[in-house]
This record gives structure tokens, C-alpha cells and sequence, in this order.
């Protein structure tokens, strides 16, 4: 095994150990530990994109067929897209999957009808594609500042807490009002992975999630057995039915609806990019950079066509690789792949379903603290002025409250402001970028200035 002790610089000239992890961005883990990796993010991955497809089909308003025909196709586009970034893209260890915010707007216009949605993703995912081709893009590592990359790494776990509340204290159709018992396991659950991560070595270190997940799992089903005739009633092998069911329509006000969620997708996409880049490699952050939105750009064009939304590159994944220990990208292609064969074997899919959701609430609850840690180290590291406090903290605050606003609320805004509003990371990054780099940018020390 390889051990990385490398530095990472999150500033000029202020350079900061990086954490060790057995295996670096590039290296190679043998393939049985590569298999055991993709599984693990896979696990991770596996319940938003059936929530995403759940959304779809009942906003379309359609059968459970459909249902399974979407979710095949989303979990083809996320496999593939996932793979491709890490080997070609961006080659970063980041999930792609269905945007938040594409997801907002898919739901909000789809009584125009499926076309007007596929043409609008259409045309958000051109946009990106002419925009990095224009080379406006390389100008952006100067915007990413220790404040930036640490408020980002922070906004990521906090805006998830309403998410990991309802997974962990076992909210559902069944339980309503969740289960102290549940939650109480769920925590236990984090403390059990926690320490595997902090104390066990080699290879155990680094598949400290999947372990915990695994006994979690048995653990919960042992005290409530599961009904498992969905997974024995799956096929073993399907291909998605009418990938191409419908042709789009370029309707304008879809189509102005989707270019400002794809502002939206931007921002996120450059966020999680900074946000990987702040605890593994920032020399590859340029190109990384173009070529990460640029494949952001075709993901949105091939999922207009199917008419599912478009990817995005997920923010969960920094904590994932900080409490695995694990950075290479392979581990992350290699979940790709496992994707794109759920989708073509019902069966695999059926079975990724099983793992409850405490058990997923406890894997990302305990990725986000290692990365929570990761962002004050980062933000630390350059020393704090009396501006910084608020350029942290206000982002920080008021990102994290946006995702607490009612429904109520947000169904009175606009469909344009709905789509910042509901998004607390979006929120918080343009906050920060706002305080960092224009109404609280730090004055620059004259030559000659004592």
C-alpha cells in the first residue's frame, strides 16, 4: 500500500499538512479492495437516487412501471457520469448524481409537460458547455480562498442536517413521527464507525462505513425483519424500456427556468470541486475545473433526452474520503460501474434498497464530522481577523437557515428565487462570495506599508 503524506496549500505560501490516506488520488487499490470501495459509495449513494425517482414519477404522475423505468435510467446516467468524471473528467473521487435544484425546477414544471423539461435541461446544459469553451472559467481558483473552500466544506454538512434528522430518527410512511429507539441506535451506530475509522489500521481503517453498515443492517434486521418479496420479485436483467420516450420542446419560460438552475449547478459543482481539491489535490484544480463543467454540460444534454435531471457533482463526497482514508479516484469510477450494472440488474438495485436508513443516516453523519474537522483546519490555517468571523460565520448561519424555512414560505417566492432560496448550499456560496471578495474584501498592504 502506498501512504500519502503530502501537503496541500489552502492559500499563498500557507501550506498545511494533508491528511495520510493509504491510498492517494491516483493510485491503484487491488481489485478487491476497488470492488469493496465502489460498494461502499455506492450504499451511500443508493437511497437519493431513488428519492429523486420516486419525486419524478409521482410529479409525472405515472405508474410503479415508469417509476422503474426512471429510476433505471437515473441510476445509468449517475453510474456512467460518475465513472467518466473520475477517469476523464474532472479525476477527482466525486459522485455525480441529480442535481437538487434541477430537481426543483424538473418538479415545478413538469405540468408543462415532459418535453418543455427535456428542452429546458437541454438548453441549461449547453449553456455550461459554451461556457467553459469561451475559457471564462480559469479565472476561478482566485476566488477560492481558505475562508471559501472552509465555508463551502461547512455549508455541505450543515445543510444536510434536515436530511440526516429524518434518516436517522427513522421518519417514514410507516413512522411518521420516528423512533427514539431507532435514533438512539443511529448514534451508537456513528460512535461504533468513528472509532473503526480512528483506531483500526490498514484496510479495516479504510472500509470503516461499509462494516458499520453491514452491522447495522443485521442488527436492524434482526429486530424488524424486512419483507424482502421486492427483492425476490426482481428481475435478474432488464433494460430500460423507451429510454427516449418522448421528443423535447423548447418552450421559453422552461427554458429561462433551467438556465438560472444551471447558475445553480455551477456554483455547486465549483464548490464540490474546491471543496475535494481543499483536502486532496489543488495543482490538478484548473483543469480539473473545465473539464469537470464541461462533462456537467453533456450530462445535462443526454438527460434531457431521457428525460431525468441533470447530474451535478455531489458535495458529500470530502467527508466520505476523510473518514475512509481512501482518495483514489478508481474507488469512485469503480462505483460508477456498479451503478450502471444496477441499472441493467433490477436485482442488485432491490438488494442496495434493503440497507435502512438509519444505517445510511449513521455512514453520512459520520463523513460529514471528519469533514466539518477538514474546514475549521482549513479556515484556521491562515489565522483569523476580526472581518472573518462574519465572512464565516454569516454564510455558515444563514445557509444553514434557509433549509429550515417552510414550505409555506418558499411557495410564495418565485420560481427563480425558489431555486436559490431552497438550496442552503447555493445560498451560503454566493453569500460568501460576497463578503469574501466584495463588501468585506480584505484591503491589500501597499509596498512600502509598515
Amino acid at each position: 500500500m502506498k501512504a500519502c503524506i503530502r501537503q496541500m496549500t489552502t492559500g499563498p505560501g500557507k501550506p498545511t499538512d494533508a491528511p495520510r490516506f493509504i491510498y492517494d488520488i491516483d493510485d491503484r487499490p487491488p481489485l478487491k479492495f476497488v470492488l469493496l470501495y465502489g460498494l461502499q459509495w455506492s450504499i451511500i449513494h443508493f437511497p437519493a437516487l431513488i428519492i429523486v425517482a420516486v419525486l419524478s414519477s409521482s410529479v409525472l404522475d405515472v405508474g410503479l412501471n415508469e417509476e422503474a423505468r426512471l429510476l433505471q435510467l437515473i441510476l445509468l446516467a449517475t453510474g456512467l457520469f460518475t465513472a467518466v468524471q473520475s477517469l476523464w473528467g474532472h479525476r477527482y473521487p466525486l459522485l455525480e448524481g441529480p442535481s437538487t435544484a434541477l430537481l426543483l425546477t424538473y418538479l415545478l414544471l413538469a405540468p408543462l409537460g415532459i418535453e418543455a423539461v427535456q428542452g429546458g435541461t437541454i438548453i441549461g446544459g449547453v449553456l455550461l458547455i459554451c461556457l467553459v469553451m469561451s475559457r471564462k472559467l480559469k479565472n476561478v481558483a482566485a476566488f477560492a480562498t481558505p475562508n471559501v473552500v472552509g465555508v463551502i466544506l461547512l455549508l455541505i454538512a450543515f445543510s444536510l442536517l434536515p436530511f440526516l434528522a429524518r434518516l436517522m430518527s427513522g421518519i417514514g410512511s410507516d413512522s411518521p413521527q420516528g423512533d427514539v429507539s431507532v435514533f438512539l441506535f443511529s448514534v451508537l451506530l456513528v460512535l461504533v464507525m468513528a472509532g473503526i475509522s480512528s483506531r483500526a489500521s490498514g484496510v479495516v481503517k479504510t472500509l470503516a462505513l461499509l462494516i458499520g453498515m453491514a452491522f447495522g443492517t443485521l442488527v436492524l434486521f434482526l429486530i424488524r425483519s424486512p419483507g424482502l418479496k421486492h427483492l425476490a420479485g426482481a428481475a435478474w436483467i432488464s433494460l430500460p424500456d423507451r429510454p427516449f420516450a418522448s421528443v423535447p420542446e423548447f418552450y421559453w419560460p422552461a427554458m429561462l427556468a433551467f438556465a438560472l438552475s444551471y447558475v445553480a449547478v455551477l456554483v455547486n459543482s465549483l464548490g464540490s470541486l474546491h471543496g475535494i481539491a481543499g483536502v486532496t489535490d489543488r495543482e490538478r484544480l484548473p483543469s480539473a475545473t473545465s473539464r469537470g463543467i464541461f462533462f456537467n454540460g453533456v450530462a445535462g444534454i443526454l438527460c434531457g433526452c431521457l428525460g431525468i435531471v441533470g447530474m451535478v457533482s455531489y458535495s458529500i463526497s470530502p467527508g466520505v474520503v476523510l473518514a475512509n482514508r481512501v482518495a483514489s479516484r478508481y474507488a469512485t469510477a469503480c462505483c460508477g460501474v456498479i451503478l450502471v450494472v444496477a441499472a441493467f440488474v433490477p436485482k442488485l438495485s432491490a438488494l442496495l434498497a434493503l440497507i435502512p436508513p438509519p444505517v445510511v443516516g449513521a455512514a453520512l453523519c459520520v463523513a460529514m464530522g471528519t469533514q466539518v474537522g477538514a474546514a475549521v483546519g482549513i479556515i484556521a490555517s491562515k489565522g483569523m481577523k476580526g472581518r472573518d468571523y462574519f465572512v464565516v460565520g454569516l454564510p455558515v448561519l444563514l445557509g444553514t437557515l434557509v433549509g429550515f424555512l417552510p414550505d409555506t414560505f418558499m411557495d410564495s417566492l418565485p420560481v427563480g428565487a425558489r431555486v436559490f432560496l431552497r438550496n442552503g448550499l447555493i445560498f451560503g456560496i454566493l453569500l460568501v462570495l460576497l463578503l469574501e471578495h466584495v463588501l468585506m474584501r480584505e484591503k491589500r498592504t501597499k509596498k512600502g506599508d509598515l
